[in-house]
């Protein structure tokens, strides 16, 4: 969840090193800069916060906005633009007090009824963002039933009974309800400011105002360079230590390596083809990343309906040779749509993903064969396509691969490759005009939950329209108990049955090896919501 380049003059390359210190002429020291150049390698889709869904958007959304809670540095949530909340009604009401010094970046007041237009434009069905499950999973009251049109958006669950005071009534306690609350979509919106913008919001710095630690300086939609400067106004300011942080968008990675070579970015992620190169660099890090690749079936085609038929493609993938001999950038085979590092066992401590099922995961040509003679007696289909963005110059040769590996397997089927623009798949799956899509999702928040909900058979995220009364059961349990054990083994067991469904096939867990100035700190990539909170960051 990118397009650019970086041209740079001498003088402009020497400036742009931010980090390293440029030697200035006129002074026999290196001053070190309050500033970064970060690259992402996709353009921003858009900045209203609950339109904001590729990864450089909700970067930026992340960074100018803040909710009730935030995430700190270490990953944790605290409160944010609440300086105190208060717990009664058994759990099921939650009392904010907005802090008196939040400040929108335009001078006015931050208050309660910011965040109750706000959290009803997200709840509503009309404005149909992808986000618009998450008041539900956050448990406020009557939000399933407006996503759903039973109800209307102002019987949402929030209200406020004063300036700076803000109530939130639950249909059910959520442990991780904070988590969820630092997400960006929740951030407060000024009803009065949006509706003097009009169709204008969020389009250009000229039509946005920042809660946040940053604001936008001279941006229009469809710009390749985003300028982040520090927010005065923002309550926190005084700890925000970094003035400036520069967003460029290079799709190319060459080109985006090179340009940290030349001192004109300071953040860069690598492909696989170019980590041999950087991986003895001082400045070179690796990490598990923050998505899951899979495969989303259309179950609601003819033949793609038949699970045999998506089990014999899931069980004819080896996704080691995907990681290994492909992408080579530190991807990790999975086994579950829930990643590696994000939920522990309350119990014993292990992790989610390794206590998934794991048997249609695997890859077993025998398995596939087995799988594919019984679909072929139950369905005729004997081609799909397979439709995959260009977004990240990996997925013409994960498609492939994938192509090879079902016509090896799966004799008399056809797999056709159709790339296109990543508008035009998000545009293809919410249409369900499409046979099968190599696609990812990032949890938004730590917990289960944050992948799971899409499943659920009325969420209007479900894309490939696959249900299961007893996933849709398990998870409307999981919602309802506070025992945390429980909790765990109710999600494992759902997350069991959608692996075993062959729905959506998981692939792979993306790496992310990196190029960082290594006098950079405090700047943690993080596995759930946004990654990366320029906050917190400085300069040593």
């Amino acid at each position: 969840m990118k397009k650019g380049a970086v041209l740079a003059t001498a003088a402009v390359a020497c400036f742009g090193m931010l980090l390293t210190g440029c030697q200035n002429k006129g002074n026999s020291s290196s001053k070190k800069q309050d500033k970064i150049t970060v690259v992402q390698n996709a353009p921003v889709d858009s900045l209203d916060p609950i339109l904001a869904y590729s990864n450089s958007s909700s970067v930026v959304v992340a960074n100018t906005t803040e909710g009730l809670y935030t995430i700190d540095a270490n990953d944790k949530p605290q409160l944010g633009l609440a300086s105190n909340v208060k717990t009664s009604n058994h759990g099921l009401t939650k009392t904010f007090t907005i802090r008196e010094d939040a400040k929108w970046s335009n001078g006015d007041p931050i208050t309660a009824n910011d965040f109750v237009f706000a959290w009803r434009r997200l709840a509503n069905p009309k404005n149909a963002s992808a986000f618009n499950f998450q008041p539900g999973a956050a448990g406020i009251k009557n939000a399933d039933d407006i996503v759903a049109g039973k109800k209307p958006v102002n019987s949402l669950g929030v209200k406020a009974t004063g300036k700076k005071t803000l109530v939130v009534e639950l249909d059910h306690v959520v442990p991780y309800m904070n988590k969820l609350l630092a997400f960006s979509d929740f951030a407060p919106v000024n009803q009065k400011y949006l509706e003097k913008a009009g169709k204008k919001f969020a389009q250009d710095s000229d039509h946005l105002i920042a809660s946040g630690p940053y604001k936008i300086k001279d941006w229009k939609l469809g710009d390749n360079s985003i300028q982040l400067v520090k927010n005065a106004k923002y309550w926190d300011a005084k700890n925000v230590k970094l003035n400036e942080v520069k967003l460029d968008v290079i799709v190319d990675p060459e080109k985006a390596a090179i340009a940290f070579e030349n001192g004109s970015a300071d953040y860069v992620h690598l492909s696989g083809q170019l980590v041999p190169k950087y991986r003895k660099d001082k400045n070179y890090e690796n990490e598990v990343g923050n998505f899951t690749q899979y495969l989303m079936f259309n179950v609601k085609k003819p033949g793609l309906d038949n699970e045999d038929l998506r089990k014999a493609i899931s069980s004819s993938i080896n996704r080691k040779e995907i990681t290994k001999h492909i992408l080579k950038d530190g991807s990790i085979p999975v086994h579950s749509m829930v990643m590696k590092d994000l939920v522990k066992n309350p119990s014993n401590g292990k992790d989610f993903a390794d206590e998934s099922t794991t048997d249609l995961s695997e890859y077993s040509a025998a398995d596939a064969k087995k799988y594919w003679n019984k679909a072929k007696s139950k369905t005729d289909l004997r081609s799909i396509t397979l439709l995959y963005d260009d977004s990240d110059p990996a997925y013409a040769n994960v498609a492939a691969y994938v192509k090879a590996q079902v016509e090896k397997n799966l004799p008399g089927m056809k797999v056709d490759l159709q790339q296109v623009s990543k508008k035009t798949r998000l545009d293809k799956m919410s249409k369900a005009t499409y046979d099968v899509t190599l696609t990812r999702w990032g949890p938004d928040y730590a917990d289960p939950t944050a992948i799971l909900s899409m499943y659920q058979s009325k969420n209007d995220s479900n894309y490939g329209k696959w249900a299961n009364s007893e996933f849709d059961k398990l998870m409307a349990e999981s919602n309802k108990t506070t025992d945390q054990a429980k909790r765990y083994q109710l999600l494992l067991k759902a997350n069991n049955i959608l692996i075993d469904s062959a729905s959506c096939p998981p692939l792979y867990q993306n790496g992310a090896p990196v190029l960082k100035r290594a006098n950079i700190q405090d700047l943690p990539m993080h596995i759930a919501g946004v990654p990366y909170f320029f906050k917190y960051a400085s300069i040593k």
